[in-house]
């Protein structure tokens, strides 16, 4: 196959017949998997841990957070993925109606809907932020509970306190999705606000912040009392024995997130600056590791790339992965994608790739 190919940018990416794709469809840590999360698990493996049945309160792991968040230990409740913490979360309560802001990824609509909630689609402000609970009449939007995220997924941004605040004194139930919230241009954590708002629900997960997508490790951070009703209604068996084998490591681990957070001080900016660059390509400003945008050809672009169908799977024969957005709950046009913010080298691979695809006659 890479030997008759005529594409450089393929060849590029085809050795011996195997394919080598860089990822920028995921929002995972842009540097990867912490070492000592490696040596843990590699560790556990072949020390016979594995093999054990886990601990399905997540003891070791709930007092590692304690430490890191200043909260007890009461105030946490594990699980595997984040989409299984909104559903603990919509379980728990009354079916009632549910906001989320459109657009949002599918797991949201599946948790609630899944509960028996009425969902009730929030439009974002002009400017893709969650507009203030008062806003929400001018919608003739009537909810009893809202989940919201910070950041956005795939809007990228990032939700202010003042707005917040708003929810969480007009609302039954709040919940917000947290899994990306060190991976952005100095996003804050509401975490602590659980402490004071017994109505407040905050999901993390360590899939996105340390690149684990394939060892799932997500929790809820609540008062108190709140983690006790969520666990009456509660199915364990998800949670897994990562959690407890990566205990010791997260301590030392979840500081060096701000220098990561730093990198992406400048490397957030410059995707994002680049990617509008591109002919046919707009951005939504981006507050967190991935930019949204859209692709339109208007006739005077390549006509092997008429729309973003086009465009992923030409990247992809090039050695580059992207989101497509079609389907998304709350957007109503095909002509979206997503990147993630990677390393400098990587996104200059990718920006060079789409210029040469897009411009191509």
């Amino acid at each position: 196959m890479a030997a008759g190919n005529d594409n450089p940018m393929e060849a590029d990416y085809l050795s011996g017949g195997q394919a080598s794709w860089i990822d920028f469809s995921g929002t995972e840590n842009p540097f990867g998997t912490p070492d000592s999360f490696v040596r843990a698990i590699v560790d556990a493996a072949s020390n016979g841990v594995l093999s054990y049945n886990p601990d399905r309160s997540a003891y070791a792991f709930r007092n590692a957070l304690a430490r890191i968040y200043s909260l007890p230990a009461e105030s946490f409740l594990v699980g595997a993925t984040p989409g299984a913490m909104i559903r603990a979360a919509a379980q728990t309560f009354e079916p009632c109606s549910v906001g989320v802001t459109a657009p949002c990824p599918t797991e949201y609509v599946l948790a609630l809907s899944n509960a028996g909630h009425r969902i009730r689609k929030i439009t974002l402000t002009s400017s893709y932020s969650t507009p203030v609970y008062g806003a929400l009449e001018a919608q003739k939007v009537q909810v009893d509970a809202v989940v919201l995220a910070n950041p956005s997924y795939p809007t990228s941004r990032l939700l202010a306190h003042s707005i917040l605040d708003t929810y969480l004194k007009n609302c039954d139930w709040v919940v917000v999705d947290e899994r990306s919230i060190k991976l952005t241009l100095g996003g804050r954590s509401f975490a602590d606000l659980t402490a004071e708002y017994k109505n407040l629900i905050v999901v993390q997960s360590l899939c996105e912040e340390f690149a684990l997508p394939g060892a799932h490790v997500s929790y809820c951070i609540a008062h108190p009392e709140t983690i006790a009703e969520l666990k009456r209604f509660y199915d364990n068996s998800g949670v897994t024995m990562f959690p407890e084998v990566l205990a010791e490591a997260l301590v030392s681990e979840f500081p060096k997130l701000d220098g990561v957070q730093g990198f992406l001080y400048s490397e957030i900016p410059w995707m994002q600056t680049m990617l509008s660059l591109l002919p046919g390509v707009d951005i939504i400003p981006a507050e967190a590791n991935y930019v949204m945008s859209s692709y339109r050809n208007d006739g005077s672009l390549s006509r092997e790339v008429p729309d973003v169908a086009a465009l992923a799977n030409q990247l992809e024969l090039a050695g580059f992965i992207i989101k497509k957005l079609e389907g998304m709950p709350g957007l109503g046009s095909s002509d979206y994608f997503c990147v993630a913010v990677r390393t400098r080298q990587q996104n200059e691979a990718l920006i060079n790739a789409m210029r040469t695809l897009i411009t191509t006659p």
